[in-house]
């Protein structure tokens, strides 16, 4: 009976999600309810069974536990006077947010560097010229757009002159490369989409029977 029990409810809801295609309506909202509320339950169960609890039983065990756990604690617990919406307090929900933001920027621009930037200068850069002429091809290709890409951020070009003419020119090329990746981004998604949306709907035609 349990498959049954879960198919079941996965069918339902996912009807209600696909309500949607008729407008706003009570279904789609009591789903996109659930999907928020259970979300947030089962984010709540596991901050406190794998950081709360194991934060506080490491304060007991020890220094050097009590120091890894106790800072990132007592910056949790300076969160809550934002609770209260009291001037006088809620400030000091401003340092671990700072420490949050700053440490996410500098992880973002740290892994765009590392992970994207450098790889791709380096593959550009190493990447042996043979004697196949699609192989060449594609190397010119990737080392130009690569090149162009990057000049279309640069700012600090001259306004006149047939220098600031080439650099518009280089800036129009590279927002244009940017354009077609962005929209080969977008395909990408919309087909992961689409992938989704198709599973749902043999989902659903299989439980009917109306499909093998």
């Amino acid at each position: 009976m349990t498959p049954a029990i879960i198919n079941t409810v996965a069918i339902v809801l996912t009807l209600m999600v696909l309500s949607r295609i008729a407008g706003d309506n009570p279904l789609f909202r009591i789903a996109q309810y659930l999907f928020v509320g259970v979300s947030l339950g089962l984010a709540f169960v596991v901050a406190y069974h794998q950081v709360l609890v194991p934060a506080v039983r490491g304060l007991g065990n020890g220094q050097s536990q009590a120091t890894i756990y106790g800072i990132p604690l007592a910056l949790g617990l300076l969160l809550l006077p934002r609770i209260s919406r009291r001037q006088e307090f809620s400030w000091l929900a401003n340092i671990p947010l700072a420490l949050v933001f700053g440490v996410g920027a500098a992880l973002a621009v740290g892994g765009a560097i590392i992970g994207t930037l450098l790889p791709q200068i380096f593959d550009t850069a190493n990447r042996p010229i043979s004697n196949d002429p699609a192989q060449l091809a594609g190397v010119v290709v990737l080392a130009l757009g690569t090149v162009i890409t990057l000049a279309a951020f640069y700012y600090t070009s001259p306004q006149e002159g047939a220098r600031a003419r080439t650099m518009a020119l280089i800036t129009a090329l590279g927002h244009w490369l940017l354009m077609i990746a962005f929209g080969f981004f977008f395909a990408s998604a919309v087909q992961s989409y689409l992938s989704a949306l198709i599973e749902r709907l043999v989902f659903v035609l299989r439980y009917f029977g109306l499909i093998g």
